[in-house]
């Protein structure tokens, strides 16, 4: 009878370790794999999320001044959608009535129904309240200058998915027009806004001035519980109707 012989207890650990090795490798593929897959899933999410809500903001913000009344023969400063409480207004939340040219806030109206009244419907806005991107989508006289706390804002990014860590709205753009004189007010390196032009002299009482607005809007945010899957993104809005009033 011929013997048969065993594997020897050497032989096994060396064929088990050998095993192991294999077995982690490849393991170690898999969970690269996942992960490198989740990555790319949050980061397509995110850039998703980010882009939509900044063309969201992009769209709405070019509207501002829109005037239901402005037909043939009719007075632009009497626009009710450019007035002082209805004008475009950069705030920072954290002094909610404070006007700035830099901030995380921005109020504005526009004549959604064509009616050329201002209803509280037409009270427009964004703001960002801690990492929430908020809208506003409705108001008051009262509330119309305030990027305060109300019911009448509402979240639009999906908080349980998104952090955003920036919202920035400048107007550092915007130019200012002397239509009586027929002058650009353009100092170099400064503030182009008719509110800087009425400061700085620029034009006199019962002069009628032209603002042409552009706004730049800073948008960053990242994925909640994974901030390295981060995304920035920048855009300039001309706003299509200008401010047109007396000085």
């Amino acid at each position: 009878m011929k013997k048969l012989k065993g594997f020897t207890l050497i032989e096994i650990m060396i064929s088990l370790l050998l095993g192991l090795i294999v077995i982690g490798g490849a393991l170690s593929i898999y969970i690269s794999t996942i992960r490198s897959s989740t990555d790319i899933t949050n980061s397509a999410r995110l850039n998703y999320d980010l882009d939509s809500v900044m063309q969201l903001m992009v769209n709405d913000i070019r509207r501002a001044g829109y005037w239901g009344g402005a037909i043939s023969g009719a007075d632009a400063k009497t626009n009710n959608f450019t007035q002082a409480a209805t004008d475009i207004q950069i705030r920072n939340i954290a002094a909610p009535t404070t006007a700035v040219n830099s901030g995380n806030c921005i109020l504005y109206t526009y004549d959604a129904d064509s009616s050329g009244t201002v209803s509280a419907d037409e009270y427009y806005g964004f703001r960002l309240n801690g990492v929430e991107l908020e809208a506003r989508i409705t108001g008051t006289v009262a509330t119309a200058q305030s990027c305060g706390v109300g019911t009448q804002w509402n979240n639009i990014a999906d908080e349980n998915k998104v952090n955003i860590s920036v919202l920035t709205f400048s107007d550092n753009n915007s130019k200012c027009f002397n239509s009586t004189s027929s002058v650009l007010y353009a100092p170099a390196g400064a503030d182009k806004s008719c509110p800087a032009a009425a400061v700085a002299g620029f034009s006199a009482a019962g002069n009628t001035l032209v603002e042409t607005r552009e706004i730049t809007i800073t948008l960053t945010g990242n994925i909640v519980n994974d901030a390295p899957v981060t995304k920035s993104l920048t855009a300039n809005v001309k706003v299509r109707n200008n401010r047109i009033f007396n000085q």
